[in-house]
Parts: structure tokens; C-alpha cells; sequence
């Protein structure tokens, strides 16, 4: 996984010191290549030892092995930003090209986060669920929908909740056979928390898809995927990772799809046989 990759999944858990580190290194990236871990901390302005807490974090053991990685990072991308920020400047040409190439960005970096053990294992369960419970709130709704839609179409029984209270009461009746899927980017929201425990504690079996290594939901999911990216001062809350999100589900629903074999195809082409009928009658508008 590069180095902004592994930035991404824990900046929740950075600290103010460790957040001066990663400014400098978005802004000045060629300029801290050159410098020892010394003169580093002093352009940080932090101490020798919050430089040596912070590579750690992120899985280097030593400075050089750090620094190679930031190397092979600018490299890559021939020392401009990672996600370029929209500038009050910018023009409308430029305003395309960055949210574009972020976006595109985020989506790449997927294939260094996504875990394939546990994508084979959060299929293989969902597939024989007796039961499937999707939960999500706010934004997080929206792809939960989205989860719902896709495995319905394949034949398996799902439902999606983004109402606090039904997701309450889904979890607490539930059987030890159904499996609880949760969508949730920051990996705190409480609500959520409080379901998995809840199923859990039913005996049932559950996973989530969310943006951050080291989050209360990581800890308590049977599995997990990530989807992090970096988000930008002029865009939308968690857009990118909502785009990214959906990217995830659309690889779980292919991988599904092709488990189910040609039983899955049959049913997306009934589904989609039926839409069409439905679009193409006369109470359509």
C-alpha cells in the first residue's frame, strides 16, 4: 500500500503533531526527501520522536523505509498533489479536471486497500444468509440502498435500513443464520455500533465497509473492507467516498454473481425483463 494510501486509512487517529507531518508532506514532498529525520521534525515542528511514532504508525520500520516510500510516491505522480485542491481561483476547466482526477484517484487507490480474504469471506456469507440486513445512515444510506438493490437482483433476501430505530429492532429479533452488513465511512457512528453489537449478541454474523483502519466498527466487525479516501476542502462531505463505496459493492456483487453462476444471470435478466415492461407501460411517464 503506497504511503497517502496509509495516511488515508488512519487519519482518523492522528494527532495535531502527526497532521503537521502530513501538510508538510502533501506541500513539500521533494523537499522532505532531502532531509534528515532531524531537520524534518524541526519543517514539522514537532520532535525527533513524534517523526519515529508516525512512520511506525503507518507500518515502516525504520526512516529509510519511509522515505523510499515517499520517494516512489512523487515518482508516481511527477511530484504534484495527490488530490489536487480546488482553488476560489480555479476556472471552470480547471474545476473539471481536478474533481475528475481525485475522483479516479480514489478509486485506484482501492486496489492496494481492499482486502481479498475478506471480500471471498463476506461473499461466501452473504450468499447463504437466510437473512441479510444492510444498514446505513445519512450518506451512508444511500449506498446501503444501493447494496440491497444489487443483491436483490441476485436472488438474495436483503433488506436495507437507514432509520435508527428499525435497524434496532432488526438486530434485536434476528436469527443467528442472518448476517448484518454495515456502511458506515467514519466507523464511530453510534447507532450503527449499537446494531452490530446487538446482532452480535443474537449470534449473528457481521461485516461493514468503511474508510478507516483503526475505528470502533473495525474492532468489532467479524470483517471488513476499506473504501478511504482523502477528501477535499471545496468538496461535498464524503463525496469521494461515496463514489469509492459504491465501486466496492459493485466488486462484491460481481464476485457474488459469479459464485451464483447462471441461476444470478437468470435473475438479473428476470429483473431486468420486468423493469422494462414496467418502464415501457402505460402508467409510465
Amino acid at each position: 500500500m503506497n504511503l497517502f494510501s496509509r495516511i488515508s486509512l488512519h487519519s482518523n487517529r492522528l494527532t495535531s503533531s502527526q497532521k503537521r507531518i502530513v501538510q508538510f508532506l502533501q506541500a513539500s514532498a521533494g523537499e522532505a526527501l532531502t532531509l534528515p529525520i532531524n531537520k524534518l521534525a524541526e519543517r514539522c515542528q514537532v520532535g525527533d520522536a513524534t517523526i519515529i511514532r508516525f512512520y511506525r504508525l503507518l507500518g515502516y520500520d525504520n526512516y529509510s523505509m519511509f522515505r523510499i516510500a515517499l520517494s516512489r510516491e512523487t515518482e508516481e505522480h511527477d511530484m504534484r498533489p495527490i488530490y489536487e485542491e480546488v482553488d476560489s481561483q480555479d476556472g471552470l476547466d480547471a474545476i473539471i479536471h481536478k474533481v475528475i482526477h481525485s475522483s479516479i484517484q480514489g478509486i485506484a487507490d482501492l486496489e492496494q486497500q481492499l482486502s481479498p480474504v475478506a471480500l471471498e469471506r463476506i461473499a461466501h456469507r452473504l450468499r447463504h444468509a437466510a437473512f441479510i440486513h444492510v444498514i446505513g445512515l445519512g450518506a451512508s444510506g444511500v449506498v446501503a440502498q444501493d447494496v440491497m438493490h444489487k443483491l436483490m437482483r441476485l436472488g438474495l433476501k436483503v433488506n436495507a435500513y437507514t432509520d435508527s430505530h428499525l435497524m434496532t429492532i432488526a438486530a434485536t429479533v434476528a436469527q443467528p443464520q442472518e448476517v448484518f452488513f454495515a456502511v458506515c465511512h467514519s466507523g464511530e457512528t453510534t447507532d450503527i455500533i449499537r446494531t452490530l453489537e446487538l446482532a452480535r449478541e443474537q449470534g449473528c454474523y457481521t461485516c461493514a465497509l468503511t474508510g478507516y483502519m483503526n475505528s470502533s466498527i473495525t474492532r468489532l466487525a467479524g470483517d471488513y473492507l476499506l473504501s478511504c479516501t482523502r477528501e477535499t476542502k471545496m468538496r461535498s462531505d464524503a463525496m469521494i467516498s461515496r463514489i469509492v463505496q459504491l465501486v466496492v459493492i459493485d466488486i462484491l456483487y460481481v464476485r457474488l454473481a459469479l459464485q451464483i453462476g447462471a441461476e444470478a444471470t437468470d435473475r438479473v435478466n428476470q429483473s431486468r425483463i420486468a423493469l422494462k415492461q414496467l418502464r415501457g407501460g402505460t402508467g409510465s411517464k
